[in-house]
């Protein structure tokens, strides 16, 4: 196109030129200088002929190129008007009122559930139409139908995700219990998966669903290589402009672990060293959760236990991190530049709100919940809870370079929405709108979040106390106390298990509470109690497949000298099924919360070495199950708000009443009324480093404004 359309609705058509593009390139562009022109205009040329009605060149690239014979040009304002009277200086100095601007959208929400819906198209998933009618244990999935429409193949080494009441062929919810499996191999009516599957024969069920999921990110979700912006069978300068609008419609996730798990077997597991996340503890230190000296101060990072006493973790405790990103080889930029998180206001616009972002997972059973409703949404910032000012900015500052620390990495936290008794909702991880990436830091969240966890739930951290030897008659707790000496640290976490193939055992609980010695008493046992926090323990399973059951239960326990960690290889257990009241033989919540568990000197000398492959499998290095590690997409929902920053590069050229009256077109002379076509700005050394056109020409007259834009 050569000339500018007078149809169009921009007054003034800008671009920057061939020799702007470059010293923006090498850093070296500035604006100093302007000019205007009419080039265009040929006055007197014919009779009667009303300039305004004149074809206006469109600005070009190439209206100044530096780059060397051939390709140097320079297409100046050819006709400048002069500064004052008919000769001499023709350049101006135009006003710079440059400013920025947000603006805000809303994405779509990505993720593998429309509300706690999953979604069953081929876009999702590779299987949808498998179910089996009875858990039976073991490590094959038997009597598996195809009843639900169009048979497809379940490939070995594929993900199956198997979801617990969901019967039928319509709609999966996600509001069920989960387990996750690779699969072995596959024949007509049977599946063979790496682990042991729960047995639900003598229980009320019915049957469940198989959704069937890749093993790798590619090309399922995602393209081996990106796209093209443009053809490439020819030059072709049209497709620039028809940028791709394919995009993964899931995101990704990665747990990185920097510690082996409790009951690690040196030489036997494989170690976290050996997982496919790995190569992601660099981005858990650069977020703050690997070392105390990176950052100068903590970031925060924190949980409450069951009776809502808020628990500080430093990096040095924070084992594992899950990172929830969106990397794809898609050149359509989804997301924008950034989270839109601005604080809610309400007579704000609704888009852009902090409050809109949220990480919806349906079938995580959460034990802060109430009244067992299966599946949690976090937020920034979650509802009910504004005079708390939770959607509040906080930063990471770097402890080895103080010149990033003015503000530093910014965040926010991630809070799910049940209040504690301080009123505070659970803060679970991080949202970092300018990576556009969030990070759950809550290790039971993460454990939940594994697939080789075995379990979909999340467990409560009980409180741990000092207790004086003694004080409970007949208690047989000891007089020398398991704490010597205030420079003793005891670890405490705890398990439960299903023995009788009644149900897969799981992990342990993720999270290591702790207690020292008392600085003004010698010796001290420890007091393990638990709040009501079990709202998915199902105590009579025979009735309903819902939640976990168990019936037994170990507390796991070391202890170390104060600042030691515990070691994976060090962990002892101690059996207190004996000391809870079950329903028949299955744990209860009252049961456990009914009971105060005492860890004595005799009781932990007594204690046997914890190995976890004696409860569930914890694949060694040359087992081809589902290692922990081996998560690739986030199973769930995000939903947020998108910011771009609008930089609006403005220059405002100013023409007085006595200044650029007259032109130096050999056309022109005083009898006829000057029109401006064209403005051209320059550099320092008087380079065209931007043009403008106008659409038509305008008449020079009186004291006249031109605003020049360009937006980046």
């Amino acid at each position: 196109m050569s000339y500018i359309i007078k149809s169009t609705s921009a007054l003034i058509t800008s671009i920057l030129t061939d020799a702007g593009r470059n010293k923006l390139s090498q850093g070296n562009f500035n604006i100093s200088y302007f000019q205007v022109g009419d080039s265009e205009v040929c006055y007197g040329c014919a009779s009667g002929f009303n300039q305004k009605n004149g074809n206006v060149l469109q600005p070009n690239f190439n209206d100044q190129n530096n780059t060397g014979s051939p390709q140097s040009t320079k297409n100046y304002v050819k006709y400048p008007f002069y500064l004052a009277g008919g000769s001499g200086l023709t350049y101006g100095i135009p006003f710079n009122a440059s400013q920025s601007t947000q603006v805000f959208n809303t994405a779509e929400p990505l993720g593998f559930f429309s509300g706690a819906s999953a979604f069953t198209t081929t876009s999702y998933t590779i299987n949808t139409q498998y179910r089996v009618t009875t858990l039976s244990g073991g490590t094959t999935l038997r009597g598996v139908s195809d009843g639900c429409g169009t048979t497809r193949t379940i490939s070995a080494n594929t993900f199956l995700f198997l979801l617990t009441n969901n019967s039928g062929c319509g709609t999966i919810t996600g509001k069920s219990p989960m387990f996750v499996y690779r699969v072995q191999s596959a024949s007509t009516g049977n599946v063979v998966v790496d682990r042991t599957l729960p047995n639900y024969t003598a229980f009320t069920c019915s049957s469940s669903r198989m959704l069937n999921y890749p093993s790798t990110f590619t090309p399922f979700y995602d393209s081996e290589t990106p796209s093209y912006y443009w053809s490439t069978d020819a030059i072709n300068f049209e497709t620039p402009c028809d940028i791709s609008q394919d995009y993964p419609k899931v995101w990704n996730m990665s747990i990185a672990w920097s510690e082996n798990f409790a009951g690690y077997i040196n030489g036997f597991n494989n170690s976290y060293e050996n997982y496919q996340t790995v190569g992601y503890l660099g981005t858990k230190e650069y977020f703050g959760y690997q070392t105390s000296s990176g950052q100068s101060v903590n970031t925060g990072t924190s949980y409450y236990n069951s009776f809502s006493e808020k628990i500080m973790v430093n990096p040095e405790m924070q084992r594992a991190i899950a990172i929830v990103h969106y990397t794809n080889q898609s050149i359509d930029n989804f997301y924008g530049e950034k989270f839109a998180t601005e604080p809610y206001d309400v007579d704000a616009d609704p888009v852009g709100l902090a409050r809109n972002f949220s990480v919806e997972i349906p079938w995580l059973m959460w034990h802060k919940s109430t009244g067992g409703t299966m599946g949690q949404t976090f937020y920034i910032d979650p509802t009910g809870f504004t005079s708390l000012n939770l959607a509040e900015v906080k930063y990471i500052t770097s402890g080895k370079n103080s010149d990033m620390n003015n503000p530093g990495i910014r965040y926010y936290d991630l809070w799910d929405n049940k209040a504690n008794s301080d009123g505070y909702p659970n803060r679970v991880g991080k949202v970092f709108p300018d990576h556009k990436m969030i990070v759950f830091d809550d290790q039971e969240i993460i454990a939940a979040m594994s697939y080789a966890s075995n379990r979909s739930w999340t467990l409560p951290v009980p409180k741990v106390s000092r207790i004086v030897p003694n004080v409970c008659a007949g208690g047989g707790q000891g007089s020398t106390g398991v704490l010597t000496s205030s420079s003793d640290t005891m670890y405490v976490t705890y398990r439960f298990n299903s023995t009788g193939g009644t149900f897969t055992n799981s992990l342990h609980c993720n999270v290591y509470s702790k207690i020292s010695g008392d600085p003004e008493n010698d010796v001290a046992n420890v007091s393990v109690r638990f709040g009501n926090e079990f709202p998915f323990m199902n105590g009579n399973p025979t009735s309903s497949c819902s939640g976990f059951n168990a019936n037994q239960m170990y507390l796991l326990v070391q202890k170390t000298s104060n600042g030691s960690l515990p070691s994976p290889t060090d962990w002892r257990y101690i059996d207190v099924t004996s000391t809870i009241t079950k329903n028949g033989i299955y744990l209860t919540p009252s049961g456990i919360t009914g009971t105060t568990f005492v860890i004595n000197e005799t009781s932990y000398n007594n204690a046997s070495t914890y190995y976890l492959s004696d409860y569930m499998t914890n694949p060694s290095s040359t087992q081809q199950g589902i290692q922990f590690g081996d998560e690739i997409f986030f199973y769930g929902t995000i939903k947020t708000d998108i910011a771009a920053t609008i930089y609006e590069m403005k220059y405002e050229v100013n023409l007085t009443q006595e200044q650029f009256q007259k032109s130096s077109n050999p056309t022109w002379n005083t009898t006829y009324t000057p029109y401006v076509t064209e403005i051209g700005l320059y550099d320092s050394n008087k380079d065209l480093v931007l043009i403008s056109k106008l659409q038509s020409p305008t008449k020079r007259t009186g004291l006249q404004q031109f605003v020049i834009k360009l937006d980046f």
